[in-house]
């Protein structure tokens, strides 16, 4: 049997923003610091909690003598004096695990010593495998204490930590080095109904959101067991936009495999590039180049680093709809994995005023949209590729966005830390529909698609559907609790089985732009 691999669609704002307010129950949200908004903010609170975006690396020591190199991203919000919480995700960046990836959650202390000088511990815990790398079950444990170095922005130090998969082999002591740049989280309250705010609401500062479907032609390529690999490779995922500056925008991909035989390759890159105007306000080109991490599906990504580059159009169909198309190349340098990709994609504006294209710093001011970022777990029993099917139990991440009072669109990142299945994962993207019962009960419903693979969970090809009906009663005015219940299939394999979760769910508003 050949070792099996992780489907890490990361969906990358869905991986990285899940759970971010999340974590900021509804006691945070009245203690986050107010500014209270001039005449042409209609009213509306503008609360603002501090943040910190993190990037690590550190070399792991595994069984046998093996080391392997593992990177992590994780985003913070400060919940309170030094206390900071929030989402993150781990993967494998040099060895022979490419591929590897766990997302999750973190806790963390910070305390300064002087304006220059302090020190972090924290605790992440999350759920992911992958690589045949020996995870058990998935569950992650990686406690930290970091020596920091202040300066203006951002911060800087060496890190200790320890990385345990407690029903693995995974046990590790190790240093490394971190950095730290600080952001911000700007919302309203999900309640606001004013006619028009300024705009400065951004929550996590997306523009775009690109639901993408690609197709990889591998040149020259290798399985991780040495053999050719020539099969036309179909996948499906997201990428997030940031304008920056003029035509420069950056942001982060993620792609999960829903075709081709290699369920359980997944990608997650960082991505920028510039993009200009061509045709009034309705055709541009761009260019952009991605690095990140990849592997899985038994595709011989070496130690899981990717470089990308493509070029393509974008012809807007509306203020807020548009449509792209995209050719490139994908390669593997530490590996033997080289791909020519060509790929479509429906392109949503969100924050920024779509009207003129040509003026990418414009602002104006907007109309507040709610949103939802949920965290919790989700039970069911997942056939395998042996032929039986066990209980499996995964950690569900989940942003929602309402383009009616009613209507939704959804992302969402599933991954396994428990039932023998560790590398197991799911992207999924659809839409939803919410009803109010009452002034604190919700009735909702869900329609789901997207990509799966690994942990020797039965998903031939990848590509799988969700369908998910819920009851969510309000905790506070922020924070609620959601019970859903539903079924997850398939297209091709042999997962077809009926779902119970659970989740607590964090309402905000964010300023969309005015148009």
């Amino acid at each position: 049997m050949r070792p099996e691999f992780p489907a890490l669609t990361r969906l990358a704002p869905v991986a990285i923003a899940c759970g971010l307010a999340l974590q900021a129950t509804g006691a945070q949200a009245q203690g986050a610091p107010s500014v209270d908004p001039g005449p042409a903010a209609g009213g509306a609170p503008l609360r603002v909690l501090d943040a910190r975006v993190r990037l690590g690396g550190e070399r792991l020591h595994l069984p046998g003598g093996e080391r392997m190199g593992l990177a992590g991203l994780t985003e913070l919000l400060n919940v309170g004096g030094e206390w900071w919480v929030g989402p993150g995700a781990y993967g494998a960046a040099t060895g022979k695990r490419g591929g590897l990836f766990v997302p999750g959650f973190e806790g963390a202390w910070s305390h300064p010593f002087s304006d220059w000088l302090a020190v972090d511990a924290g605790v992440f815990m999350g759920g992911g495998g992958g690589a045949a790398a020996p995870v058990g079950g998935g569950l992650m444990l990686r406690p930290h204490l970091d020596l920091v170095f202040r300066f203006p922005g951002f911060y800087t130090g060496p890190t200790w930590s320890k990385v345990w998969f407690p029903s693995g082999q995974i046990n590790s002591n190790q240093v490394g080095w971190m950095i730290n740049v600080d952001s911000s989280f700007r919302y309203r309250p999900a309640a606001f109904s004013g006619t028009a705010t300024d705009g400065s609401a951004t929550g996590l500062g997306f523009d775009h959101i690109d639901a993408m479907v690609t197709m990889a032609k591998p040149r020259g390529s290798l399985t991780t067991s040495g053999q050719p690999l020539t099969q036309r490779i179909g996948l499906v995922g997201l990428r997030a936009e940031r304008i920056v500056d003029g035509p420069l925008w950056a942001g982060i991909e993620t792609a999960g495999a829903a075709s081709g035989g290699v369920a359980g390759y997944a990608e997650v890159l960082g991505t920028a590039g510039l993009r200009w105007p061509v045709i009034g306000d309705r055709l541009s080109l761009g260019v952009r180049a991605s690095a990140g991490l990849g592997g899985g599906g038994n595709v011989n990504t070496g130690g899981g680093i990717l470089l990308k580059t493509a070029a393509g159009a974008t012809l807007r169909l509306t203020d807020t709809l548009g449509i792209g198309a995209e050719l490139g190349v994908v390669d593997a340098p530490r590996g033997h994995y080289k791909a020519a990709t060509a790929a479509v994609s429906l392109n949503w504006s969100l924050d920024v005023p779509a009207a003129d294209l040509g003026d990418w710093s414009n602002t104006r001011p907007g109309t507040p949209t709610r949103m939802e970022f949920g965290a919790g777990v989700e039970r069911y029993r997942a056939a395998r590729k042996d032929g039986g099917a066990r209980p499996l139990e995964a950690v569900v991440l989940q942003v929602n966005r309402f383009v009616t009072p009613n209507v939704y669109v959804t992302g969402q990142a599933h991954s396994a830390y428990a039932g023998g299945a560790g590398a197991y994962s799911v992207g999924l993207f659809g839409l939803g529909a919410q009803l109010p019962v009452t002034p604190r009960l919700r009735l909702g419903a869900e329609a789901l698609a997207g990509a799966a693979g690994g942990g020797g969970v039965d998903t031939q090809g990848g590509a799988i559907v969700q369908a998910r009906a819920y009851a969510d009663a309000a905790l506070t005015d922020s924070l609620s609790l959601r019970i859903g219940a539903g079924k997850i299939k398939s297209v091709h394999g042999g997962l077809d089985a009926p779902v119970v979760d659970v989740a607590l769910v964090f309402r905000f508003g964010v300023d969309r732009a005015g148009r």
